[in-house]
C-alpha cells in the first residue's frame, strides 16, 4: 500500500473512532430519557468534533508549509510596487 493511501486510511480510522467515542461521551452527558432532538444534537456535535479533529490532523501532518493558508507572491523582476 502506498504512503498516501495508508495515511488516508489512518485518518479515516481516527475520524471514525473519534466519532464513536464522542457519541458515547455525549450519550452519557445528556440526561435521559433521550428524544429525537437529543439524538440529533448528539450526532451533530459528534460530526463537528470529528471533522475539526481530522481537519487539524491533515493541516499538521500533510501540509508542511509554515503558513498553510497563504502563499507569498514572488516579486516580478523589473517592476516596482506602484509603477504606473
Amino acid at each position: 500500500m502506498s504512503s498516501n493511501v495508508s495515511r488516508a486510511m489512518m485518518l479515516a480510522g481516527i475520524g471514525l473512532a473519534l466519532f464513536g467515542v464522542s457519541i458515547a461521551v455525549l450519550l452519557r452527558l445528556l440526561p435521559g430519557p433521550h428524544t429525537e432532538k437529543d439524538y440529533f444534537i448528539i450526532g451533530c456535535m459528534a460530526t463537528l468534533v470529528s471533522l475539526v479533529a481530522v481537519f487539524l490532523l491533515v493541516i499538521t501532518t500533510w501540509i508542511k508549509s509554515p503558513i498553510p493558508f497563504f502563499k507569498r507572491r514572488g516579486k516580478r523582476p523589473g517592476k516596482k510596487m506602484f509603477d504606473i
